[in-house]
């Protein structure tokens, strides 16, 4: 007569399939390449907005550049010198995820090395940009207006170029 539960064994493969089947599940959840680029480009539009805001309502400059792996924020000081923005969370520093690059940056419809700073004026005018972000295959493109309206729109490979 067996007694009722379960052996050590059937308790082992039962456990084997749930992670088998668990790991399944979460390689198929992962997120695209598009999905991470996508949801970067928007936050990075969300946050330039918020910088043409800071600086309208600060009453000083405050700028923006990348390396074309993660980026930064700038603010300028009284003597007209730029100072690293570290004081407020919302515009520390940040990476971006593992693959994604901005790889193009102009200004004013002019192509701009890596690097520069995109200032946005405490009076709201600002310079026209275009920033080009790529993970794999998939191509965002931030914009922003002489108002300082940032915009990001996901685009074709070959229309990247």
């Amino acid at each position: 007569m067996r007694d009722a539960g379960f052996t050590l064994i059937e308790i082992l493969v039962t456990l084997a399939v749930i992670a088998i089947v668990m790991g399944i599940a979460v390689v198929q959840l992962g997120e695209s390449d598009g999905r991470v680029a996508g949801r970067e480009a928007e936050r990075l539009s969300l946050l330039l907005d918020a910088a043409r805001d800071e600086a309208i309502n600060g009453g000083r400059p405050l700028a923006w550049s990348t390396d074309g792996h993660g980026y930064q924020f700038w603010l300028q000081d009284d003597q007209n010198n730029w100072q690293v923005l570290s004081t407020q969370e919302e515009f520390r520093q940040r990476s971006l995820p593992e693959g994604l690059q901005i790889t193009r940056q102009s200004t004013n419809l002019r192509q701009q090395p890596i690097g520069e700073r995109i200032v946005f004026e405490p009076s709201g005018v600002n310079a026209l940009f275009q920033l080009d972000m790529a993970l794999g295959e998939q191509h965002w493109r931030v914009d922003g207006d002489v108002t300082g309206q940032v915009h990001a729109t996901q685009v074709e490979a070959d229309a990247g170029k």
